[in-house]
């Protein structure tokens, strides 16, 4: 018999999704039993459901799309935190959660999981006050709702929430829909009403002295890697990332001038920048985390700013019409030949050459120096929020790097699931994850699913006594800035690892640190672990002076 439990799983699987993340539950239990039984599919359980949200961002990052699975109730209010995270950052994340049959929904029954109220739509409210799509399982139109649901995460690489009742995951349904499920993702051959804007911007492009692309996260979300790359690499037009979209186009090439991060920008990158007659953002959302706090030099006379919802053209607001608006529009605009050239000048990266080690204590600046020499091409690097990522900011990547980070959402604790999401999605690729111990201690749980499914990221754990995001900003020295100390040698075997499945490295001279990476270049097979060891005052510029701008803006 195939059931809509079936058809779900098969929709899924074409869309790539290998494996399902989440917490059982009774409501979810017998769906999961269709997980199990597949051989294309692979049930992933974790530790609780925040952990399953941020690995399942991770995982489609990775991969393009992935899905967690919770229960009702006390399982999907846990993991609503994460997927507001990929709301923010636009990742595509399915949440089905399994929810109570539909006569105890219909009948008002006191359940346990619930408010204890007689209603049974608090939570799907909850989802869709947050900008969910958000559909509910029924009997006669279970497939349309599928669907519906399924193709608006893929299609607008945003989260949505499928309630599936426990009485519904058996129900029976016609095998002719899965024949279907390919006709659902077939690119139609929509009319591009935006024509006249097109030549527009186009126009603004061939008439510029001094354009610069600033390339921002929608480019990768919607596969536009390539467009972009060959229409910087045949116009020769210089381009700046920023931080969450750094290594989407490739930063060794010599038309990149640097991470834009308003005022924290290095001098030639704010240079260039401040030099420029027309910045043309693509895919790009303007936040505190990525201008320096709003610091950027450009604004809306020289400005035009192409993304995934809308453009904005000199402060005029035009909104898509059709489905594909934002993919058709950057095809389009990349066909763009401009005959002049343009001036473009090196950039000043923190990178190449590795300062001498000595027996010193671990700095801030020397941990970046020896990072930009260990990260290495096809890369994965993963930065949690605060010292980790503003000490990668400025790093030049090689090629075919990618970088996952959070700076919008910035929920501390997100990088560790976010890395096991993403070498599950892609085993073969090196995941090499910067965290500092504070973060770490929010979601070291899943260092046990690790473990149990042998995965093998590099872990750096900057170790500098608290949150220091948050003493740059408050409270240098105020103790609700302290977190407890762990041995971090135990935590492998404490988590079920055997002594010839991890190597762990405490370091805390700049010798040490340099002899451990070396260790593991020449052994990636094993889950690494380094303890990196610094002062808790010690932060990366950049850090330093964006906490400043934070604190001053929170005094109104």
């Amino acid at each position: 018999m195939y059931t809509i439990s079936d058809y779900l799983l098969d929709l899924l699987n074409y869309l790539n999704v290998k494996d399902v993340l989440g917490v059982p539950g009774d409501y979810n239990l017998s769906f999961l039993d269709h997980i199990t039984r597949r051989s294309d599919m692979k049930w992933r359980g974790n530790m609780n459901e925040l952990n399953a949200a941020y690995m399942a961002d991770g995982y489609a990052r990775q991969n393009g799309m992935a899905v967690l699975v919770t229960t009702f109730g006390v399982g999907e209010l846990s993991a609503v935190n994460g997927l507001s995270g990929s709301q923010a950052e636009k990742v595509p994340v399915l949440e089905i959660v399994g929810t109570p049959t539909l006569a105890a929904q219909y009948d008002q029954k006191l359940i346990h999981h619930s408010l204890g109220d007689g209603n049974f739509e608090h939570f799907q409210n909850v989802h869709k006050e947050l900008g969910f799509k958000v559909e509910a399982i029924t009997k006669d139109d279970a497939i349309s709702e599928i669907n519906q649901v399924v193709k608006y995460v893929y299609e607008n690489k945003q989260p949505g929430y499928l309630a599936l009742p426990v009485d519904l995951t058996e129900m029976p349904v016609n095998p002719i829909f899965k024949q279907l499920i390919p006709s659902l993702f077939r690119n139609k051959n929509e009319p591009h009403d935006h024509l006249q804007n097109i030549e527009a911007i186009s126009n603004q492009l061939k008439n510029s002295h001094h354009p610069i692309l600033i390339i921002g996260e929608d480019v990768q979300r919607f596969h536009l890697q390539d467009v972009v790359r060959n229409f910087i690499i045949n116009n020769d037009i210089p381009f700046a990332d920023m931080i969450e979209s750094k290594g989407i186009i490739d930063e060794t090439l010599p038309q990149f001038i640097g991470t834009y991060n308003g005022s924290l920008s290095k001098d030639l990158t704010n240079q260039l920048i401040n030099k420029s007659d027309l910045i043309l953002l693509l895919g790009a959302i303007l936040t505190d985390a990525n201008t320096g706090g709003f610091t950027q030099s450009f604004n809306s006379q020289n400005t035009i700013d192409i993304n995934a919802k809308r453009i904005n053209f000199y402060s005029k607001i035009i909104n898509y019409n059709e489905q594909n608006g934002f993919v058709n529009l950057i095809k389009i605009i990349s066909q763009t030949s401009l005959s002049q050239s343009f001036p473009k000048g090196p950039h000043d990266s923190i990178n190449n050459k590795l300062p001498v080690p000595s027996d010193k204590p671990i700095t801030q600046d020397f941990y970046t120096s020896a990072m930009s020499n260990f990260i290495q091409s096809d890369d994965t690097v993963i930065a949690e929020q605060g010292t980790s990522l503003f000490a990668l900011e400025q790093i030049k990547f090689p090629a075919n790097v990618k970088f996952i980070c959070q700076p919008l959402w910035s929920s501390i604790g997100f990088s560790f699931p976010a890395t096991l999401g993403s070498q599950l999605a892609n085993p073969k690729r090196r995941n090499v994850l910067s965290i500092g111990e504070g973060s770490l201690l929010m979601t070291i749980q899943e260092m046990g699913f690790a473990v149990k499914y042998d995965l093998k990221p590099i872990i750096f754990v900057i170790d500098n006594h608290g949150y220091s995001v948050e003493r740059v900003i408050h409270g240098m020295h105020e103790p609700y800035n302290d977190v407890p100390a762990l041995n971090y040698s135990l935590i492998p075997e404490a988590f079920g690892a055997k002594k010839n499945q991890y190597n762990y490295f405490d370091v805390r001279t700049e010798k040490e640190l340099l002899m451990a990476m070396k260790s593991i270049e020449n052994n990636s097979s094993q889950l690494s672990i380094v303890r990196v060891s610094m002062a808790a005052s010690d932060a990366p510029e950049d850090l330093k002076e964006f906490g400043k701008i934070i604190a001053k803006q929170n005094k109104g």
